[in-house]
């Protein structure tokens, strides 16, 4: 540990502050010097170590202890680590307990750092050098409050470094519990949050995987037929959007929805599409999220759809959707998944929607793309109706075909939230995630004007809540002169047709790269089974400490060739959901530190090996039928 002395501070801050990231230091070149030592007063202790006192309010708070030292050796002792994959540190406590964590830590662990007093953080740049750990340690500052750090905590949610994030162990310092409990408490529950976010986000299985894949090889030469999204960007600016949601609550004003005729966009989500046209609503825009094949039964088959009504939905979504309707269509890429983005890089323009794990998520950002404002929400109820009902009375899910979406719903545990009458309303847990998803997208979204007029169901934080009449009367004064059915039909006429081959040609190219990829991790995945074979043996041999060398390199080995599933974004999409499993049962093992745990580690790695196997053979013959599904395709505008 080397300590700054008096006329060494801001020799250290300039040296230190090099190592951060831009952004933050950004954020701590913008503090003022004069207010950061007015609240920071550090002393410096017998032993030559700085001491820490923080002035807030009228409020004094002792940051760390006369003997710094010992505290953090007494406090890190009593962390359970036990070869955690990553180390969730809320505070630094001025320094000691950061460098006690980094210096004790195991050399894989990833360490992150929370630190929600910036004035705190900057002080302590000034006392300690920290090169030494920034640059050789796993480990990320997040400094400030949720708002502050927000974007940085997701791209390592979004990274596969979620995958050291499985079994965590929580390390909270003296300072951070003694003087600043509830708010890196708040902190604490932000952070498990996202985690959850990013976890339901990843998916639930690889067959879901392999289902969106093959649909949207399907859809591939709808993509090349059709304009991209981008066509339809702000060409509605500062004109109302009414997302229709299929929520009990819809049929209370969806009478109300005439009234909007040219003067607003209505933009429906699949489930509301039924009721609307039962309704006579006029519908500018449909949009479909889900890739199984009830999106097809339920909402196209056998339904006539308005001529004029425009279809944006996901690439993925089943292969007779698009074929079914005659209308102007979209096949919409997703943003930061990782086969829509591969397409989007050989057969799309960039163009593309993070669409969430919502249609109304979807739907909203669509009204962002489009330029709307206000953005209004109507049958968005996140909550059960009147008896439980699920949905509005004309849905098809309340028919005899929507019987087995209906009783999904009707087993959920019920839990009851905050009503936009400030009541107690039943919902489930899926639609509470749902609701956060969609308010995570309003927060990112501080521009626009966002309106609840459901008249009912659950509160949905940055929304206002109006009346649907009120909001229409308020908003829908001026005519839309284009409607966007005319506009994507117009852009099909600009599409050039050698253009469009050529991108076919090199996806065509691509799929067959793959092929030879999956091959190989296959046959990967069958050696490391044979290795953590002979691993097991070695362990029940009585000579098993002859060999530790062997099975240390064995087991490293093994993990540099799990990251061989990882390199490629196409397969670490397929192999992730394995992944997450077998890393968190790596992680929960700990320490590999007796006979025992290396036997069972390799047990464990021959498992994952062996999901991985059986991953890459499925994944292997659907890039073989994709293949022979793009000779086939010939292009007709």
């Amino acid at each position: 540990m080397i300590i700054a002395k008096k006329n060494e501070r801001e020799i250290f801050f300039e040296k230190n502050i090099k190592l951060l990231p831009p952004p933050l230091q950004e954020i701590l070149l913008k503090v003022d010097k004069k207010k950061l030592w007015e609240k920071v007063d550090v002393r410096y202790n017998e032993e030559g170590y700085p001491l820490c006192m923080y002035y807030d309010n009228g409020n004094v708070f002792k940051i760390n202890s006369e003997k710094p030292l010992q505290e953090a050796k007494r406090w890190y002792d009593e962390i359970e680590e036990k070869g955690a994959g990553a180390i969730f540190l809320y505070g630094t406590g001025f320094g000691y307990p950061l460098f006690e964590v980094l210096s004790r830590k195991q050399p894989h662990t990833l360490v992150l750092v929370f630190e929600e007093n910036i004035y705190l953080f900057s002080a302590m740049l000034h006392y300690f050098d920290l090169e030494p750990f920034i640059k050789n340690q796993r480990v990320v500052f997040l400094i400030g409050e949720e708002r502050d750090f927000k974007k940085v905590l997701q791209e390592i949610f979004y990274s596969i470094i979620l995958t050291m994030c499985t079994n965590p162990s929580l390390a909270f310092t003296h300072c951070a519990k003694r003087n600043f409990k509830d708010k890196y408490l708040k902190i604490h529950k932000y952070v498990f949050s996202q985690i959850s976010l990013m976890v339901f986000y990843v998916g639930n299985d690889h067959k879901d995987n392999l289902t969106g894949f093959t649909n949207f090889m399907h859809n591939v030469k709808m993509v090349l037929e059709n304009p991209y999204l981008s066509c339809l960007k702000g060409y509605f600016k500062d004109f109302p959007a009414f997302i229709v949601a299929n929520g009990p609550s819809l049929d209370k004003n969806i009478s109300q929805l005439k009234r909007i005729q040219d003067k607003g966009i209505i933009i429906c989500a699949e489930s509301s599409v039924i009721p609307l046209i039962k309704n006579n609503i006029k519908v500018d825009v449909m949009a479909v999220l889900e890739r199984t094949k009830y999106t097809y039964e339920y909402h196209f088959k056998n339904v006539k759809h308005q001529e004029d009504m425009v279809l944006l939905a996901l690439g993925v979504v089943d292969k007779n959707v698009f074929p079914s309707f005659s209308g102007a269509k979209i096949p919409v890429f997703r943003k930061k998944e990782a086969i829509s983005s591969w397409l989007n890089g050989h057969i799309g323009d960039e163009s593309s929607l993070d669409a969430g794990a919502n249609v109304s998520h979807m739907a909203f950002e669509l009204a962002v793309l489009f330029g709307a404002n206000p953005i209004v929400f109507v049958g968005q109820d996140y909550s059960y109706g009147d008896k439980g009902v699920t949905h509005s009375k004309d849905s098809v899910y309340l028919e005899e075909k929507g019987e087995r979406a209906r009783k999904i719903l009707e087993s959920k545990r019920v839990i009851y939230v905050e009503g936009v009458y400030g009541e107690k309303v039943p919902s489930n847990q899926l639609w509470i995630d749902f609701k956060r998803g969609l308010e995570e997208k309003i927060e990112l979204n501080p521009n626009k004007i966002v309106i609840d007029a459901t008249e009912g169901g659950a509160k949905i934080k940055g929304t206002v809540c109006k009346k649907l009449s009120d909001v229409i009367d308020e908003y829908c004064s001026k005519k839309i002169e284009i409607k966007p059915y005319e506009i994507i039909n117009e852009s099909k006429k600009n599409i050039l047709i050698y253009q469009r081959k050529n991108k076919l040609e090199k996806l065509k190219k691509d799929v067959k790269s793959h092929i030879q990829l999956f091959i190989k991790l296959k046959k990967r995945a069958v050696e490391g089974k044979f290795d953590c074979i002979e691993m097991i043996r070695i362990c029940d041999n009585e000579e098993y400490l002859n060999h530790k060398i062997t099975l240390e390199e064995t087991y490293q080995k093994n993990i540099k060739a799990y990251q061989m599933f990882l390199e490629d974004e196409v397969s670490r999409y397929f192999c992730q959901q394995v992944l997450f499993v077998y890393y968190y049962l790596m992680n929960k093992l700990g320490i590999i530190d007796s006979k025992e745990k290396t036997k069972e580690i390799f047990k464990l790695q021959y498992d994952f090996f062996h999901h991985l196997g059986v991953v890459c053979q499925g994944v292997l013959v659907s890039f073989e039928d994709a293949a022979r599904l793009l000779e086939g395709i010939d292009l007709k505008l």
